[in-house]
């Protein structure tokens, strides 16, 4: 069973965080707790298998916390979960190898990602035997892992080569959350990707008809595509991100 440690200041999205991750699977929580010295003090006698840390915590940050995990090499997987979007709190949870990153407030199927993200890794780190490539594969290469390896995904469309399923399963899940139409570069900044990146799986629903493009001309430049999700083909991509 998953062992899980939340560590959060605010005692609602604390208690969101613990209903969240129970509802997804059968978990223990070795604790919730509101600041970095009683993590601490359940880590020296507790196994954690994941932390969910936020960044703006009393005495000390999750940021800093996560460099001291880092430098005492323990090896707990981390899903930050802040209110924090500038660029240099996430170039650092990038270096302390977060699985994910959540900026507050996030929905349920954007928690429920990051969590199955976290699973994939798990189950392929534990299933490693060797360093060969098509091991490491399987680590790295999500879209190949889910294609080739995983028996219930055998007959899932292909996806376009270069096009990682997972990630066009959260791009899908942040596309769901527009009322109303969006830019490239809007989206990009919401999922944390680049925009060359976005714009590749953008083009990808709007070929399976998932999107609708507009145009939107301005004074000055070239004009702006926008997308609009199109609720009558929404269940074209379930094919794809095993729905």
């Amino acid at each position: 069973m998953t062992k899980v440690l939340i560590i959060e200041d605010d005692p609602m999205v604390a208690t969101l965080n613990q209903q969240f991750i129970q509802k997804i699977a059968e978990v223990e929580i070795i604790g919730n707790v509101r600041n970095i010295q009683d993590a601490r003090a359940l880590l020296a006698k507790e196994s954690v298998d994941l932390l969910l840390l936020d960044v703006y915590l009393p005495g000390m940050t999750g940021l800093e916390f996560l460099a001291e995990l880092h430098e005492k090499k323990m090896k707990v997987a981390v899903i930050l979960i802040t209110a924090a979007n500038d660029v240099s709190t996430v170039k650092e949870a990038i270096y302390y190898g977060v699985v994910d990153y959540l900026i507050k407030p996030f929905t349920f199927e954007r928690f429920k990602l990051a969590f199955e993200k976290f699973q994939e890794l798990t189950n392929v780190t534990q299933e490693i035997q060797a360093t060969d490539q098509s091991q490491l594969d399987k680590y790295f290469n999500s879209s190949r892992l889910i294609n080739e390896e995983v028996p219930e995904f055998k007959n899932q469309e292909e996806l376009p080569k270069g096009l990682s399923r997972f990630t066009l399963k959260k791009i899908y899940y942040q596309i769901k959350q527009h009322q109303s139409s969006f830019s490239t570069e809007e989206l990009a900044g919401e999922v944390g990707l680049s925009r060359i990146s976005t714009k590749k799986y953008l083009v990808f629903l709007a070929e399976i008809q998932v999107l609708e493009e507009e145009m939107e001309y301005l004074e000055i430049g070239r004009p702006l595509t926008l997308y609009r999700l199109n609720q009558a083909k929404t269940n074209d991509v379930h094919r794809y991100i095993n729905e």
